[in-house]
């Protein structure tokens, strides 16, 4: 291929993509090695809804933030832990006392 000014100029050649398959394994991943990581660690949670209301990446369990909403609306047995939000007004009140 020539530009306007009768250069020639060299194409790259494009690279296939590789295929990449996703290895599922048979049983969960465990950091601690003894299948408790939420107990131990604490939850892994996904971005909080409108609602106030997450759930844990590891083991699926449901989470309410108890500042937001006083009790989750659709799972009597959520585990109450604090948004980022009133976890930040927390500490902050503690610190001012």
């Amino acid at each position: 291929m020539k530009t306007l000014w009768d250069e020639t100029v060299h194409r790259r050649k494009r690279r296939r993509k590789r295929n990449v398959s996703i290895l599922i394994s048979q049983k969960p991943y465990s950091i601690t090695g003894t299948g408790n990581d939420c107990g131990i660690i604490g939850h892994t949670l996904n971005a909080w809804d409108l609602s106030g209301c997450t759930t844990c990446m590891d083991c699926k369990v449901k989470v309410f933030c108890p500042g937001c909403t006083p009790k989750h609306p659709q799972d009597e047995t959520a585990i109450p832990v604090l948004c980022e939000r009133h976890e930040h007004e927390r500490t902050v009140k503690h610190a001012a006392i």
